[in-house]
Formats: structure tokens, sequence, C-alpha cells
């Protein structure tokens, strides 16, 4: 008979060992491990087989909707059956309220650990979804929970789903560690991502975000789980945004637009009313420019603020555009246009609290930059797109002709690009005028 192996897990990080240690030599955490028993491993019920690829009948993804057109972007164009979605954010941004709104338009099990049933039933009745449709559990066991919404007078409709409120909240009996720790989050997550395969239903996870930034504790629940959503936003401000960084059924660069309100959150249709504040504006220090977000074409106003500094080192700052490429963009600015930066504090905001990943922006930050500078405002209606290099010319960006349509429906009557990319605004349709250009003093020069 064969000899039983001790198994034994740390509580800390999840880390598995052979023996036991008195010191984890993963994470140097004391006194964190733990014997667990041999059945969480999963043992194997039979020896899998290899089939032939010609043999797996392709079958269309019958996506669901959620009854938030802005949700279903994210996903790729709504909830695929069987898929575990992880939903992460800060605490109070609005998770709870975007989960019973999904809630009311399935046949839903809300599982919450965090809350009473009666704060859930007033969070239902102000944001006015279909109660009907949901059913309330508060037990935190993931066992019983599977156990419940597999059994089948669970629910009485085929369309389906299971919400998570949040996975640090749940836990397994058989599990070592206290709820929220590293191996009771991931097993929890397996399990849940298990049974979700096996009945072919959507599974919903709620997760708060640590100290440290990441989603839900650990990193590798972001491997567990099939998309990955981000809602981040001003708790000052009433925009949210919902952001993709995850997804086996569609693209990572989705966003969706919602507005919190008391009635909970409600989807933005025009969007660049949120990130673009009156691009007709005629005060110093503004740009317009484009950027891609999946599917969508958002313009975006970048606001630089230039002011004299008595101290010998200048302060660089930013918000929503990456602080390295800002002061690189200054030097830039210092050697190939000009400009004496450094004597003056440089500061840049982008409006509506949207977040600038590409360098197609590097033009209108520029622009702006020096606009602030000389005290004299970007003509009116002008959009502006291009990636400025080290030696200071402009280069082609992207998918320029989506940007220009976009450009184009919102009423600009002039965009700035670079020469690379005036072939392909010409034959784009835009009605304006298109100044091509070759570097950032150039530029500058036509515009001021």
């Amino acid at each position: 008979m064969a000899k039983k192996k001790d198994f034994f897990v740390c509580i800390s990080c999840g880390s598995e060992f052979s023996k036991w240690f008195g010191k984890c030599p993963a994470c140097d955490e004391w006194d964190s491990i733990a014997e667990a028993e041999k059945s969480q491993r999963g043992l194997k019920s039979k020896k899998p087989e290899a089939v032939p690829l010609s043999t797996v009948e392709e079958k269309d993804l019958k996506r669901i909707e959620t009854g938030l057109s802005e949700f279903n972007i994210v996903c790729g164009g709504g909830v695929v059956p069987g898929s575990v979605i992880l939903i992460g954010g800060e605490p109070g941004i609005g998770k709870s309220t975007l989960a019973v709104q999904i809630a009311g338009n399935f046949n839903t099990l809300y599982v919450s650990g965090e809350e009473s049933l009666i704060q859930i039933r007033r969070r239902a009745d102000r944001i006015g979804v279909d109660i009907g449709k949901i059913d309330i559990l508060t037990c935190t066991d993931v066992d019983e929970i599977i156990d419940i919404f597999a059994s089948p007078d669970s629910m009485k409709e085929e369309q389906r789903c299971l919400i998570i409120d949040s996975i640090q909240t749940v836990y397994l009996s058989e599990i070592p560690g206290i709820k929220g720790s590293v191996s009771q989050i991931r097993e929890s997550s397996s399990r849940l991502a298990s049974m979700a395969k096996r009945t072919n239903t959507p599974v919903i996870i709620i997760g708060h975000i640590t100290k440290d930034g990441t989603i839900a504790g650990p990193k590798l629940l972001e491997h567990i789980v099939d998309t990955v959503l981000y809602f981040e936003g001003d708790f000052l401000k009433d925009f949210r945004i919902l952001r993709t960084f995850k997804n086996r059924y569609g693209s990572v660069n989705e966003v969706g637009l919602f507005r919190m309100t008391g009635s909970g959150l409600k989807e933005v249709k025009d969007k660049n009313k949120v990130f673009l504040n009156s691009f007709s504006s005629s005060t110093a220090g503004n740009a317009v420019s484009a950027a891609l977000e999946g599917s969508r074409t958002i313009l975006f106003e970048v606001q630089s603020l230039v002011t004299f500094t008595g101290f010998s080192n200048p302060r660089r700052m930013s918000d929503g555009f990456d602080l390295n490429r800002l002061i690189l963009l200054i030097a830039v600015l210092e050697k190939h246009a000009g400009l004496k930066l450094g004597s003056f504090d440089v500061f840049i905001n982008v409006s509506g609290g949207f977040r600038i990943n590409e360098t197609s922006a590097d033009l209108a930050v520029a622009m702006a930059i020096a606009s602030s500078l000389k005290d004299k405002a970007v003509p009116e209606r002008t959009g502006m797109i291009g990636e400025i290099s080290l030696s200071g010319e402009i280069r082609p960006v992207s998918q320029c002709s989506r940007r220009i349509l976009e450009f184009k429906n919102s009423g600009f009557d002039r965009i700035l690009l670079s020469e690379g990319d005036k072939r392909e605004a010409e034959v784009s349709g835009f009605e304006g005028e298109i100044i091509a250009v070759k570097n950032i003093s150039e530029a500058i020069d036509i515009i001021y």
C-alpha cells in the first residue's frame, strides 16, 4: 500500500510544499505553513485523451445581452455562457451597483458576503431593477453555493447567472487560511470557474483592490478567469470608466462609460462630452487629440499650465498622461523647438479623468505646452494627431482615418498631423483644412 504523502500550503502566498517549514521559503512569512487535505489538489477521475482537432465542432458563441450596452461592449458584445468575469475596483466605486443592475436582466443567484438582505433590497428598489429575477444568498461557503446554484430547483429558466460579491468573503472549509487569503481566493475562484464551464452558465466575481493596486489580492486570479474588467473613476466626479484588461472572447482595449446617479449607473452615449470640454474654447494651454479605445474613437482635451518657478528644479506633473513621456517631450521642445522651459513648472491634465496610453497624443501635449508658455490659444476647432520622435519629427499614427472621421463628426474645421498621414486624411472625406508638418518646430510656427 502506497504511503500517504503530506501536503502543505502557505496561507500567505499560496505556495505548496511537501514538508512543513517554520518560515515560508517563497514569501519569508513565519508560521504561515499549514497542512492541507489531499482532496483539494483535484485528483483526476479518468485519464485524459487527445482528440483530432478536425473532429471538434465549430459553434458560434451565443452571447447574452445584459441590458447595459456599455457593459456588453467591454465584454466583446455580451456575456458568453460559461465564462467567468472578474470586476475589480476600489471599495465604493460602484461595483455592487453595477452587479445588481446586471442581475436584474438574468435569472440570477446573487451571493453577498458583505451586505445584508435589506441593504441589497434597498439598492435594487432605488435602481429600479426587476427584483423578481434575483435570488439572494448570504452563504459564504463555496461548496454550498455551488450545490445551491447547480440544483434543479434553483432556477426555473435556462438563462441564469451567478454573481459573487465579493471573492474575498467566500471560503472553502478544507483550505487552510482565513477568508481573503491567497490560498482561499485561488482555490475558491478555481472551483467557481470549473462550475461555470460544467454548467455553461456565466459567473461574475467582484474583487476589491489591495493597497498595492492588484485586483482581488493575488495576480494569479487574473489567469483563472476569462475576463478582467476594472472599474475606475474619481470619487469627486460622477463619471465611471469600465476598462477591459483581459478578455478571451473579445478585445482588451474596450472601455465603457457610465455616470453615477442616485438611481444607479447611467450609460453615457455622447462620450465626447465627458472628455472634451468645449473644444471651441479660446483659452491658452488647451489642445484636442483623438485616442482609440477598442472599437471606439474618443476625443479628449489636453490642458497645460506653464508657470515660472523660483526653485532650481522645476516641477513636472501630469494627470492622465505618462510622466516620463512628458519629460521626454519637454526635452524635445527645448532642443528642437527653442522653447526655454528650464525655469518653468509644467503641469499637464487630461480632462474628464481620461488616461492616455498611446503616443498619438504627443503633438497635442507639446502644442498645449507651447500655447501656455506663449499665452496664445490654439485656433478654435483644431484637432491634432501625431507622435513626436526624439529628433523632433512628427511621425504617423495607426488608424489615422478613424481619428479623422471622429473629428469630422464632431465639427472640427482643421487637423494638424504628420506628412505621412496626409494622404490618408485626404481620402477620408474630411472637408476642413488639413495641415501636414514635418517637425514640431514647423507645427509651432504654423499655429502661432
